[in-house]
């Protein structure tokens, strides 16, 4: 007979207390939850974050890396907040979600972003796609911004709104070479609605449709160590039809 496999786990208790509150963004009076004090043992989070070398890179869209986060991380956070998300972002008991959550740590500077990583994005259309933020740092990394796009006046980019504005951006991002950076508040092509301050174990929560940034300084470096990097947790709810 052989051996059972062995799975190492990771204390991923919610603290009941956790305070939440819900804020409206811009223009189209988008909502975000935001809830501090998430985890009872958040620093359990970055020991696993740092326990291995896992870690690869993030792919083309983010200037960093990746890396797994254990398998009942976001269940248990979804689990714990699905009733103020469903009274929020509208959506009935019978919803179900594709849930998808990994590490993630911004590494490159500023001067080595691509001119396509210098304007605000999004994760995702459609109305019940959510995004998701686990700040695992303190304010001093920066957290994120949100923003309008100035041409279309669009904060939310829906199926019915994509194509239209990818086809305004590409005109614009064609015509201009932008500032060196991620996204600042006096970006040339978009209005800055805000921005939300990173604070060690705050979690925020936004429609995938939301037009944001990493709300860092163009003199920033950040470290690959998660112990002092910039270290985030980042999550999706794919909603199923």
């Amino acid at each position: 007979m052989s051996p059972a496999r062995l799975v190492e786990t990771v204390d991923c208790t919610i603290n009941p207390a956790a305070p939440f509150r819900v804020f409206r963004l811009g223009p189209e009076n988008e909502p975000l939850v935001m809830v501090d004090n998430l985890f009872a043992n958040p620093h359990a989070l970055i020991e696993w974050a740092a326990r291995d070398d896992q870690w690869g890179p993030a792919g083309a869209a983010y200037p960093g890396i990746r890396r797994p986060a254990p398998d009942d991380y976001l269940q248990n956070v979804f689990n714990s907040l699905r009733k103020i998300l469903a009274e929020v972002f509208g959506f009935g008991d019978e919803q179900r979600f594709r849930l998808d959550s990994s590490f993630a740590m911004i590494t490159h500077v500023p001067d080595e972003l691509r001119h396509y990583q210098r304007v605000p994005h999004i994760d995702q259309t459609g109305p019940q796609n959510l995004a998701m933020v686990h700040y695992l740092c303190d304010d001093s990394f920066g957290g994120t911004g949100f923003f309008q796009h100035r041409a279309t006046g669009w904060q939310r980019i829906t199926d019915e709104r994509e194509q239209e504005y990818n086809r305004v951006l590409n005109v614009e991002m064609n015509r201009q070479v932008l500032p060196n950076g991620f996204p600042a508040p006096d970006h040339p092509l978009y209005n800055h609605l805000g921005a939300v301050e990173a604070a060690f174990d705050r979690l925020i929560v936004y429609r995938a449709g939301i037009l944001h940034s990493p709300a860092i300084q163009r003199e920033a470096r950040y470290s690959s160590d998660p112990r002092t990097g910039r270290l985030t947790i980042t999550s999706f709810l794919y909603a199923e039809r």
